[in-house]
């Protein structure tokens, strides 16, 4: 099917009129054209793209049925909070992995330790709320990412207080995305954007070795040329704490400060699109 898209005199016409950056009309096309059509510009822009719906039921359905059309793409669903932008409420730990997801896969353009040119371009779909729920600034996400990589001198304990300030939560063993625990010379870090969890052996001040683990046997997988250590949430710790925003609610337990603060920790926050 893609192959007989391709070959229609229109679709040839509409490629050209991308790559020259020519504002395009709006296509007209039926439910049923839009994801093999979308599949295919994809395909031979090889160029990350944006799929904007209406409503979050329509993303989810168009998210299970690319796989049809692009078994091997790297599909992204950028998801928008339960609250409304009004609302004081704790997004949804889905949630926030999959925005940070989207949100870590475009940084890798930005990142030149991190992005070795053999990902293949993602292709996010999102709706329209989504897009409009502002985050940090693209700015801020890259500053604070940083490269690990083995044979690399690096403090253990300046690690830590460098996640916990970027999102990042301990804990005693690391079963989910955003978490991070340490036990002598070894210290493990799920990084929302990554499948799984890695582990980073120490010798001294120095990474011996990097190896990613399964979190539900806590067994070692393969060992990985470097990670990319990328914001475990889209409102940074150290930066509400610059600006005195109390991380400490009233009941003395501490925990995140919520995303509602965002515009108060980041004046100047952004959107996907940026």
């Amino acid at each position: 099917m893609l192959e007989v898209i391709r070959s229609h005199p229109a679709y040839r016409q509409l490629l050209a009129e991308i790559e020259q950056g020519d504002a395009i009309q709006g296509l007209g096309l039926p439910r049923a054209a839009r994801l093999p059509l979308l599949a295919a510009v994809h395909g031979d822009l090889n160029r990350p793209l944006l799929y904007l719906t209406s409503r979050s039921d329509r993303a989810l359905a168009l998210f299970d049925e690319l796989v049809f059309w692009a078994p091997q793409i790297d599909r992204r669903l950028f998801p928008e909070p339960n609250p409304l932008f009004y609302e004081r409420g704790a997004w949804g730990t889905v949630t926030r992995r999959d925005r940070l997801q989207a949100l870590a896969v475009l940084a890798q353009y930005h990142l030149p330790a991190a992005n070795n040119g053999s990902s293949p371009p993602p292709l996010l779909i999102a709706p329209v709320r989504a897009v409009m729920t502002r985050t940090l600034p693209r700015r801020d996400f890259l500053k604070v990412s940083h490269t690990l990589r083995p044979r690399q001198e690096a403090q253990p304990q300046q690690l830590q207080r460098q996640w916990a300030a970027i999102g990042y939560q301990y804990s005693e063993i690391v079963v989910e995305p955003g978490q991070f625990c340490r036990r002598g010379g070894i210290l493990d870090i799920w990084v929302p954007a990554e499948a799984r969890p890695v582990r980073l052996d120490f010798f001294g001040d120095e990474i011996e070795t990097i190896r990613s683990f399964d979190p539900a046997t806590q067994r070692t997988v393969a060992a990985v040329q470097g990670v990319t250590i990328t914001p475990a949430r889209e409102l940074l710790p150290a930066y509400a704490e610059a600006r005195g925003i109390p991380l400490l609610p009233t009941t003395g337990v501490v925990e995140p400060i919520e995303e509602f603060f965002l515009p108060l920790v980041h004046p100047v926050p952004a959107t996907l699109l940026d």
